[in-house]
């Protein structure tokens, strides 16, 4: 194997795949990535067996063949490097140096046969959708996916056809649920709904910022996206989704409107002073407006008022403040509707218009 490339380039490339290349993994071959490197161009590649990703450098090669090589330490190299041209050739016993201007590096590889199969990419499955359109639905669902491991049904995002040239996602941790539904030029081909573990959608997010359109796609328990000049492949969660229907209020019995971004502020602002563990804060609304309160014993409280739309009856509950602020600040729009029943059923956040967007927050007791 030799080969000559841009550095600036192949540090990008070693770069992207830096959060799949696992540092402590019990198969030493997974902290690596797999050069392969033919006609005129070196293939990347990362895996920890639940996500892999592949992406292409272009190069001047001399002498095809592949190599799998210490992730972290070859782009810690590469990345220090002046721009310019680097030389990258085998010299034997799976050992390969470096040559860039006047630094020679030496690093010990492993063989590529020791790295795992990369899955294929089954094109017929996968459809087209605008990159930023998909990352601003990731964003607006990706802080409700859960944290606990033992949820495993819970731990990503639910994607789904929501009718045609509909794309719906969905995620929650048990305590409140994001959902995001958007249409897109291309027909959805998803069979049925499934579950993208959250690395995978973190990793998704990469490849979204390098193409302006991607295709995605799902097949053989896999969820696949495919930009330009790079590919992400991972396996989905085998847990089924809850109906979140069930969860979803389709009527309330009082809706508060309210400027997103003087309640944001407010919000923020009384924060400072509640539980560190709870987060909590109490809301009383009555016509007036909406009084925000936090108390910590340990350090003190907090009130404010925020003026809004509201003609139903006097009502006090508590929320997480962070739950609140995690929907607030993807909300696009200038005014965001609450619509509630009593203090014991959830809140539903959605953005004033015709955006399908909405967030369902159950209370606490405060």
């Amino acid at each position: 194997m030799k080969f000559k490339t841009r550095t600036e380039d192949f540090s990008l490339k070693l770069g992207l795949v830096q959060g799949i290349s696992e540092r402590r993994a019990t198969m030493p071959v997974l902290s690596h990535v797999l050069l392969n490197v033919n006609k005129n161009r070196i293939g990347i590649s990362a895996t920890d067996l639940e996500t892999t990703m592949s992406t292409w450098s272009p190069a001047e090669v001399s002498k095809p063949g592949s190599m799998a090589l210490p992730a972290r330490k070859l782009y810690e190299i590469v990345k220090e490097l002046e721009a310019g041209e680097i030389e990258v050739e085998e010299i034997g016993n799976h050992w390969v140096e470096i040559r860039a201007a006047s630094a020679v590096f030496k690093v010990a590889g492993l063989p590529s046969e020791d790295f795992p199969i990369i899955p294929e990419l089954h094109s017929d499955n996968l459809f087209s959708v605008e990159s930023s359109l998909l990352d601003e639905m990731i964003s607006k669902t990706i802080f409700a996916v859960s944290p606990d491991e033992l949820r495993r049904n819970l731990a990503g995002i639910f994607f789904e056809e929501a009718g045609g040239k509909s794309l719906r996602l969905v995620a929650t941790d048990g305590h409140r649920l994001s959902l995001v539904e958007k249409n897109i030029d291309s027909r959805v081909k998803f069979g049925k709904g499934f579950v993208v573990p959250k690395k995978g959608v973190a990793e998704l997010r990469k490849v979204l910022k390098l193409s302006d359109k991607v295709r995605i796609g799902a097949g053989d328990n896999f969820f696949m996206a495919e930009g330009e000049n790079i590919i992400l492949i991972a396996r989905l969660i085998d847990a089924d989704f809850p109906d979140y229907r069930q969860v979803t209020p389709e009527v309330t019995k009082a809706t508060l409107t309210l400027d997103r971004n003087e309640f944001l502020k407010a919000l923020k602002r009384v924060s400072i002073l509640s539980s560190e563990k709870t987060r909590s804060v109490k809301f009383i609304i009555n016509k007036g407006g909406m009084t925000l309160i936090s108390v910590s014993p340990e350090v003190g409280e907090a009130k404010e008022t925020v003026p809004l739309e509201y003609s139903g009856d006097p009502i006090e509950l508590g929320f997480n403040a962070r739950y609140l602020m995690d929907v607030l600040e993807v909300i696009t729009g200038g005014r965001v509707q609450i619509g509630l029943i009593d203090e014991l059923s959830p809140a539903v956040l959605r953005p004033e218009g015709e955006e399908v967007y909405l967030s369902v927050i159950m209370p606490m007791r405060v």
